[in-house]
């Protein structure tokens, strides 16, 4: 492997590791980072969103445009991160700080998305726990024959069973976001419960983290296999898995379905969260991060064509069983707590199956959680002033936080809430960092330094495919699908689908019901209000820091001296722009210099007092 650029002819041994790497927290083994990378990759959006969008966008031609968006844009960004990471041994917020201070506010952005990630994905793992305790209750809570036929909405139970016991009983949805209608006890308790097992995976780090991940990662396998052999033998089966993919080549003409593939690769590859280079930064940097990158997004992607098979053969069986079509499914929550649930009630030992679905899907959102959680932490222990409190303390007060602002979403309208935070907190954010990310660092830190680094980690250097998506493929497809986002976001109103009941029986009397039991409703103006807060809050900090660092002195000197002594030529001018060549030239003692012939290779920079090509304090002369 080549010699370390970032501490050769520094004041460290040549070739050996930064200073902040010296004790820097370790995985167990590398398999305990793939394992905990991988499953917070697979987390509740492989099961239920997946299979849905693919069943929407024409079933198995879907898969076109899914396996371009994965190679092109999923595979690099991940591989761009895991580099960072491991590269700079930092936390996100200190590595952009590192690269340079005015790109400080992509790492607190990636901060503000994670915090805002984990304040409300744990209901989803709140709800799946819920519904694994009641799967042990003979019968099933929600089958018809728990139909109360003193209620009013008797009728609409009889129609829909799974889901009236959804929003009358589990969650006692109320009909509007303005009516929290109190907490909902049961919902309550399991979200203590969640973020307990949350905290006693993190408290230790990437010690406990690590081990605990070797069940939380594992088991939804075992679980998905298991559903699979059942779900194949059922009646029905093949009927669902046809619908699934059942190709419709027409839909490739449509650049909806390839803004849908894009969108899905990039978040659920938790790309641009932190929380990948939070992970990778606990990995020896001599390790080859680009086979994690490929393995990581590869099984991830793999997994959510498993699940469609798993859940798709269990609507077919639902479909030969009640009458209700398999295209007839929404994706998101409804299609775990209502599809599902629909189907197993109908299968031979429904608790055993029941139970065993919804632990899987507390596991899965169980390891995403870690992932968001620890992409908060750790860029706080980098920190001086954080790191002199102990890390179980730092956990502590962290999860108490986030508990305590998601704490409403355990109110009776905390469904509307919770799809209020998820529609506009990550979703926007994202795609912006995940575009400042690309331009940072192919542009500011620049490819070269980036390709040297990779070079150093892993021995062997980028070939053109990798340089080409991240300088050009993977931002430009960051900006078309946050672009046609944005205005979407600006024509289509800002509603919400309110439960108001079927037809038949509607819960409010003002309101009549539909043939869903939802109705869209606008929202109210203090929701458009928070909404457009959660989209500024991580994007504002970017423009700030670079207005207000703009200036500030380059840091990552000590990289840029190791090129020196090396004699390095560089290719396309990746170091500084405008004032900053000034900068570099007087903290490294370049008071007198000119280009020299670029030889079609590169720029040299000569520094014209030397004596025979050596500095009079014994340092290298040129770049």
């Amino acid at each position: 492997m080549g010699k370390d650029p970032e501490t050769a002819g520094g004041p460290e041994p040549a070739g050996g590791p930064p200073k902040e790497a010296e004790n820097r927290l370790r995985w167990g083994s590398h398999l305990e980072f793939l394992l905990a990378a991988v499953g917070m990759a697979v987390g509740t959006g492989n099961v239920w969103r997946f299979p849905y969008l693919a069943q929407k966008n024409g079933g198995g031609a879907f898969l076109i445009p899914y396996c371009i968006m994965l190679a092109v844009e999923g595979i690099p960004l991940m591989f761009m991160e895991l580099s960072l990471g491991q590269r700079l041994q930092q936390g996100s917020i200190k590595t952009w700080s590192k690269i340079r201070p005015y790109l400080k506010g992509i790492g607190i952005a990636q901060v503000v998305v994670s915090f805002s990630m984990t304040v409300y994905y744990p209901i989803v793992m709140t709800w799946c726990m819920y519904y694994f305790y009641l799967s042990f209750s003979n019968p099933l809570p929600w089958v018809k024959e728990e139909c109360d036929a003193a209620r009013a909405d008797y009728s609409c139970c009889l129609n829909d069973s799974a889901k009236h016991f959804y929003y009358v009983s589990a969650l006692q949805v109320t009909s509007s976001i303005s009516d929290n209608g109190g907490f909902v006890n049961g919902v309550v308790i399991c979200w203590v419960i969640s973020w307990v097992m949350t905290y006693a995976c993190l408290f230790k780090g990437p010690e406990s983290l690590g081990k605990a991940a070797y069940f939380t990662a594992t088991f939804p396998y075992l679980v998905l296999f298991c559903l699979f052999c059942r779900g194949v033998s059922l009646e029905g089966a093949g009927r669902g898995i046809k619908v699934l993919f059942t190709p419709d080549f027409s839909v490739l003409y449509d650049p909806n379905v390839w803004m849908d593939a894009a969108g899905q690769i990039f978040y659920s590859l938790s790309v641009g969260f932190g929380a990948l280079i939070c992970f990778a930064s606990y990995n020896p940097i001599k390790n080859d991060c680009r086979k994690d990158a490929i393995f990581i997004s590869l099984v991830n992607c793999g997994t959510s064509v498993f699940s469609g098979i798993v859940v798709y053969s269990i609507l077919g069986f639902r479909e030969v069983s009640t009458g209700i079509k398999v295209a007839d499914v929404e994706g998101g929550p409804g299609l775990a707590f209502i599809a599902y649930t629909t189907a197993v009630a109908e299968m031979p030992l429904p608790q055993l199956w029941a139970a065993a679905f919804f632990f899987m899907m507390v596991t899965l959102a169980l390891n995403s959680e870690f992932g968001t959680v620890e992409a908060c932490i750790t860029p706080l222990r980098d920190f001086k002033l954080f790191s002199k409190i102990s890390r179980e303390l730092l956990c502590l007060i962290v999860c108490c936080i986030m508990f305590l602002v998601g704490l409403p979403m355990c109110c009776r309208n905390g469904l509307y809430v919770f799809n209020l935070w998820d529609n506009y907190s990550v979703t926007i954010p994202l795609l912006c960092v995940g575009a400042m990310e690309c331009i940072a660092v192919m542009w500011v830190y620049g490819m070269p330094r980036f390709l040297k680094d990779i070079e150093y980690m892993t021995g062997t250097v980028p070939n053109k495919y990798w340089q080409i998506c991240w300088k050009w493929v993977s931002p430009a497809l960051i900006i078309v699908v946050l672009l046609s986002s944005m205005i979407k976001k600006m024509i289509v109103p800002e509603t919400y689908e309110s439960f108001v009941g079927c037809i038949e029986s509607p819960i409010n009397d003002n309101i009549p019901g539909t043939k869903n039991w939802n109705r869209l409703i606008p929202f109210t103006w203090w929701a458009q209000i928070f909404a457009a807060l959660m989209v500024i809050a991580p994007v504002m900090w970017m423009p700030v820091f670079v207005i207000w660092k703009w200036k500030a002195d380059i840091v990552p000197i000590p990289y840029l001296q190791g090129m020196i002594d090396e004699g390095m030529v560089v290719k396309d001018k990746p170091f500084c722009f405008g004032k900053e060549v000034r900068k570099f030239k007087e903290n490294i003692g370049l008071k007198s210099s000119r280009p020299a012939a670029q030889n079609g290779e590169g720029y040299v920079v000569q520094n014209m007092t030397a004596t025979n090509g050596i500095n009079p304090d014994n340092t290298g002369s040129k770049v």
